[in-house]
């Protein structure tokens, strides 16, 4: 905060939980003076389901908070800690302006001091919640900064929201943004600093991505905003960590780039072709991990580690596996056809390829299969809208049997709450999403309703 040209404001005070994991935690105030972080305590503590995270208070209203109903001294107690944070916004904001009246520049020190004063609270100077100075690390760059980060996250000092430690493929994820931003950089010829993460950065970013190519073409609006998220989580953390000020990331203009993507299943009369067409034994193998996942939903990466001596249990007729993406446990039924492909393989899963070869096998696979309608798919690539036909066994991945999965167990008329405990969305209009049936397949399955009858 520049004293000489900068007023405080309430916007510019931010109230949060020290310990937001734990049931109980203090409330602090957090501000940047002269470019360098301030925090004071409240002192008092909230249980941490009582806090409203985006309005940084307590949380008063009994229709979000039920428990409130039948507790009027919880009711008071929360009302009074809202008023105690008021109370300390007004005494903060009068502590600066009384300092940019007489042109000082006060230290973090001086303004706890006298905030103190306004409060009242000259007796409780020991602050046992006060963090522990340390030296802030000094980075020459962003991009140096991102490598501490990408460092952090491999150690497993950054985790994920769960409390876990980031999965490899995560990580390399955020090395590959990294790379991005690098290779801006260099062509650009400019240096990213934290300060240079603003809205003409975005915008210039964006723009370089629209005139770029990779391998396959152009770059997506999916790609160009998996970049943006990144980038946006990386500043985010050096802000919130006191390494910059900059906070340009929160404007609603810097935002994540998003296109519905219209993709494809393979019915279950095309699941029959495939499954069995004659293959060499290589491809038989992406063939029959493929038809594994079509008929569990489970993701490549889960099929890659299936291991029927732990995951399968015969006798019960079910998988039950912790998912590596999402770390939640599914129980999934053995579908007649997995069990004879297990069976095939001696009661052990079959040799996974990786997702690369995986993907180019399984298109020549269907392309032997005949599977070759044309679709038409409206796409945006380079920021420029335009439709393209494929033949269908162009468009198949090792995604696509998550996809089958759930579709044609919908088209069955398996409930779609049943379907989404092993696909593990969490709402049905997301879960909708993900369901690919055509207006014409929705239009027949309607006419077996009683209501057209």
């Amino acid at each position: 905060m520049n004293l000489r040209t900068d007023y405080c404001t309430k916007s510019k005070l931010q109230f949060s939980l020290k310990n937001a994991t734990k049931e109980f935690s203090l409330i602090r105030v957090r501000m940047s003076i002269e470019r360098t972080r301030f925090t004071y305590y409240l002192p008092t503590k909230i249980k941490t389901a009582y806090w409203d995270i985006p309005s940084g208070c307590a949380i008063e209203d009994p229709k979000r908070n039920p428990v409130l109903k039948k507790n009027p001294t919880l009711q008071t107690v929360l009302r009074n800690i809202n008023t105690e944070i008021e109370r300390t916004t007004n005494a903060l904001i009068k502590v600066i302006e009384n300092f940019k009246a007489l042109n000082i520049h006060p230290t973090n020190e001086q303004v706890k001091i006298e905030l103190d004063k306004q409060l009242g609270r000259i007796a409780k100077c020991k602050e046992p919640a006060k963090e522990p100075k340390k030296e802030p690390k000094k980075f020459k760059d962003f991009i140096s900064f991102v490598d501490d980060y990408l460092a952090q996250c491999k150690s497993g000092s950054i985790l994920n929201d769960k409390g876990l430690k980031l999965t490899p493929g995560t990580v390399r994820n955020y090395g590959v943004s990294k790379s991005m931003l690098k290779k801006y950089s260099a062509d650009k010829h400019v240096r990213l600093t934290f300060e240079s993460i603003n809205m003409d950065f975005y915008n210039d970013f964006v723009k370089y991505l629209h005139e770029s190519e990779h391998s396959r073409g152009k770059y997506k609006p999916n790609a160009i905003g998996k970049y943006l998220k990144h980038i946006k989580m990386f500043i985010r953390y050096a802000y919130e960590n006191g390494y910059t000020a900059n906070n340009e990331f929160s404007k609603k203009g810097f935002r994540i780039l998003r296109e519905d993507v219209e993709t494809i299943y393979l019915n279950e009369d095309e699941l029959s072709i495939i499954y069995k067409l004659e293959l060499p034994p290589n491809e038989a193998q992406v063939r029959d991990s493929f038809i594994i996942s079509c008929y569990t939903g489970m993701r490549y990466s889960d099929i890659a580690r299936l291991d029927v001596s732990k995951h399968v249990d015969f006798e019960k007729n079910i998988i039950t596996i912790i998912t590596q993406k999402t770390k939640n446990k599914v129980v999934i039924p053995i579908h007649p056809i997995v069990r004879t492909i297990l069976a095939k393989y001696n009661n052990q899963a079959p040799k996974v390829q990786t997702n690369q070869a995986t993907n180019r096998v399984l298109k020549d696979i269907c392309e032997k299969a005949k599977i070759d309608v044309p679709i038409t798919l409206t796409e945006t690539a380079g920021g420029v809208q335009q439709e393209k036909t494929y033949s269908k066994y162009k468009l198949v991945t090792s995604h696509t049997a998550r996809r089958s999965f759930a579709t044609n167990a919908f088209k069955r008329g398996v409930p779609s709450l049943r379907i989404m405990q092993i696909t593990g969305h969490r709402t049905e209009s997301s879960f909708m999403r993900y369901i690919r049936i055509s207006k014409e397949e929705n239009a027949q399955s309607l006419q077996d309703h009683e209501f057209f009858k």
